[in-house]
């Protein structure tokens, strides 16, 4: 699947610097090994939870296993088996005390704002009028998932394909951060129409924003994850580099 013009997963940036989507669509897409090893754990979770692992756990097939992500080889320590343990240890926690479906790695489309709109949510579990959107982050970054426009939009995403239009739905947004030692899983709620209205507001402008002709440049703290920064004459002119 290409990449999203408007990625979930870059939002909080293009609410701020509409410019920057298109900017980092057209850019050329650098990964450093934080990332690449965060794909890496992503994909031993996933193993995991799609019961690709047979009678061994997590530990047993993937430490001291080495992997190719993007041109780095990684060798799998205990941080990152760890790391992966919390997550799936906390979805199969939260999957149980709800009697919920899970659905891992689950496209989300939502064209009904824009069809360059859409990403891959980590995990969605499905239980009586509460879907839970559970994303992993192997960083040190610290992530909060109040007003989170990721998971925002994940779950929007989610909502639209299955909440049936039922008002009732408790949208429950959580991120699992094993770094975050002093609260490595952190969780938020917003009801279904709050979401909606947030699609329809915020989530709306922000798209009309970065479709305009010449779509406005802003130069702020997110431009630090900007694929496009040596591209950018605002960037260049505010930063002093």
């Amino acid at each position: 699947m290409a990449h999203a013009i408007f990625s979930p997963s870059s939002a909080d940036r293009w609410f701020k610097c509409p410019a920057s989507a298109y900017l980092n669509y057209q850019a050329e897409y650098t990964v450093g090994l934080p990332a690449a090893t965060g794909t890496l754990i992503h994909s031993m979770t996933e193993m995991l939870l799609k019961d690709r692992l047979r009678d061994m756990t997590l530990r047993d097939y993937w430490l001291g296993r080495k992997e190719v992500i993007e041109d780095f080889e990684i060798e799998v320590d205990e941080e990152m088996v760890s790391c992966a343990e919390v997550y799936v240890d906390y979805i199969e926690k939260r999957e149980k005390e709800l009697g919920a479906r899970r659905v891992i790695e689950e496209k989300v489309y939502l064209d009904e704002y824009s069809d360059k709109l859409f990403g891959t949510a980590d995990c969605i579990l499905l239980a009586e009028n509460r879907i839970c959107v559970i994303d992993l982050k192997s960083g040190k970054w610290l992530v909060d998932p109040f007003k989170n426009k990721q998971l925002m939009i994940y779950a929007l995403g989610a909502l639209i394909r299955y909440g049936g239009g039922n008002a009732d739905i408790t949208m429950e947004l959580t991120i699992v951060q094993p770094k975050d030692k002093k609260s490595p899983i952190k969780t938020h709620e917003i009801s279904a129409p709050n979401l909606l209205h947030w699609g329809d507001t915020d989530l709306t402008k922000a798209v009309i924003a970065c479709d305009e002709e010449s779509p406005q440049y802003n130069f702020g703290d997110h431009c630090r994850f900007c694929n496009a920064k040596a591209d950018c004459d605002e960037y260049k002119q505010k930063s002093g580099e």
